[in-house]
């Protein structure tokens, strides 16, 4: 299956008890993420002690190269956000000669290694990155999205379910939602595998179980998670007409926030069934474009 992947700057914030933002001689949060300060999961006490010791290195640079360093980073989030991902890996390079223990940067330099596809080195770069946040949510879901991004979907399944324990309560509820559609889309894939380890019965379950996922929730929900599921169904089934129905219904319901959608779109796009249906030019299609 052809995908591109869903890590981007929404998902990598870590958790701001490690980006403490008093003055420019701490690590603070890029500007993306500044909203994300409010969302943050409880600090245990070892982990405010780590982004202290964090903070206090940081601070004992020459003011000179805090600031250089805060600048550098904020360049490179703005550089992956706009898929400069060699200029993002410049500016990485020079961070990490200024201060080499910012948990951000470990999934920054993550995230680029997935676009390179280089997936042995964003696993180590992200586990690297988990240690430093104490397991921080959005370095698990970039975890998972490794496998997901390998089409290793028993794995995936298995790193999302055990993400989906530890999301806190308070953090975005389409966070979950998304969570739970990958799933569900791993299950997609299964049912059709060639792996002649999983029976003909097995991959009935699974389907019958991915099925069973697109009734959790109804249109009545504030989460795209209804339209997606079932035109994920159809593309199964290749229904491309309903699909895309379902696709466009979701882009007028959500027409006064589209950037909602942009990890579900991504998302179907990764798995391949966007590129199905429109085929390699399907961003020029005016009324159906997927933001990528």
């Amino acid at each position: 299956m052809k995908y591109k992947t869903l890590i981007n700057t929404s998902l990598l914030s870590i958790i701001t008890s490690l980006c403490v933002q008093a003055d420019n001689t701490k690590l603070a949060p890029n500007d993306e993420n500044v909203a994300e300060k409010n969302k943050k999961p409880p600090v245990t006490k070892e982990l405010s002690e780590r982004a202290k010791q964090l903070n206090t290195r940081f601070s004992n640079l020459p003011l000179e190269k805090r600031s250089e360093y805060i600048k550098l980073r904020s360049d490179a989030h703005r550089f992956f956000s706009k898929k400069r991902t060699f200029e993002t890996l410049l500016n990485l390079h020079k961070m990490k000669a200024i201060f080499d223990e910012d948990p951000l940067a470990y999934n920054l330099f993550g995230a680029v290694y997935v676009e390179f596809r280089d997936f042995r080195n964003a696993r180590a770069i992200f586990k690297k990155a988990l240690i430093a946040t104490e397991n921080d949510p959005k370095v698990l879901f970039n975890l998972a999205e490794l496998e997901f991004c390998d089409n290793k979907w028993k794995s995936a399944i298995s790193h999302f379910k055990a993400l989906l324990k530890r999301v806190p309560s308070d953090m975005s509820n389409d966070f979950t939602k998304i969570i739970e559609f990958k799933v569900m889309l791993c299950k997609l894939a299964l049912s059709k595998s060639e792996d002649s380890s999983i029976s003909e019965s097995q991959k009935k379950k699974y389907l019958a179980e991915a099925k069973q996922l697109t009734t959790k929730y109804s249109y009545m929900i504030d989460s795209p998670f209804y339209y997606y599921a079932n035109a994920a169904i159809a593309f199964y089934n290749e229904d491309k007409t309903t699909a895309s129905t379902l696709v466009l219904k979701a882009k007028k319901v959500y027409s006064s926030s589209p950037q909602l959608l942009s990890s579900w779109d991504d998302t179907l796009v990764e798995f391949g069934y966007i590129q199905s249906h429109y085929g390699k030019n399907h961003k020029e299609a005016p009324t159906t474009e997927i933001t990528p």
